[in-house]
């Protein structure tokens, strides 16, 4: 049984709703995500966490990819499955040739050929900070200029490391309120061939 109530727009107070209405225009979706309509019942809650996941997810300078990349890997390793399916769905929209079992090994720290060194270096701090954050203090790790060196500005080392407070929050998020998956997460490579053979 779900812990959770979500709020459809229909449902929505006029307050709701036209936030959800600001979220489907800055997102370009034609629906709010699950994890936005169980905070539908109150409307600062909502607000607060949408401001948030816009400012550091749908804007900024830092490429979406590589931000959808950071928060699959930290969601992973948190076991949240929502929130690994949802950042796995936009990563592959982002880039069709990604492949799950690709975002799986960058998850496992192996590097790909299509990506720039400074995206694995990026993933790798940025979960550090997520998921050990006590260790990105250690006077051995510095973490900011090794983001440095790979070419990132001050204001995009911020933006990076937002992905860790935001990605910590999120998972929590769904957790707690058990929220039902938004899109399917997608199938490794062998049991899609499978699935392929199996059609025809």
């Amino acid at each position: 049984m779900k812990r959770t109530t979500l709020v459809e727009y229909e449902n929505a107070s006029p307050s709701v709703r036209a936030i959800y209405d600001e979220i489907m225009r800055a997102t370009g979706e034609p629906a709010v995500l699950n994890v936005l309509k169980a905070l539908g019942n109150n409307e600062h809650i909502l607000r607060g966490v949408w401001e948030m996941l816009r400012s550091t997810l749908v804007e900024g300078q830092i490429p979406a990819l590589l931000k959808q990349l950071i928060l699959f890997r930290i969601s992973v390793h948190a076991g949240n499955r929502y929130c690994e399916a949802l950042h796995a769905h936009a990563a592959c929209n982002l880039d069709p040739t990604f492949t799950y079992d690709d975002l799986i090994a960058l998850s496992e720290g192996k590097a790909l050929q299509q990506l720039p060194a400074s995206f694995q270096v990026a993933m790798d701090v940025v979960s550090r900070a997520a998921l050990r954050p006590k260790s990105v203090a250690d006077d051995s790790f510095d973490y900011e200029e090794l983001l440095r060196e790979e070419g990132f500005s001050e204001s995009e080392i911020d933006e990076l490391m937002a992905q860790a407070y935001f990605g910590v929050m999120m998972n929590t998020l769904a957790d707690a309120y058990d929220i039902p998956r938004d899109v399917p997460s997608p199938a490794p490579t062998e049991q899609r061939e499978s699935q392929s053979r199996a059609a025809v």
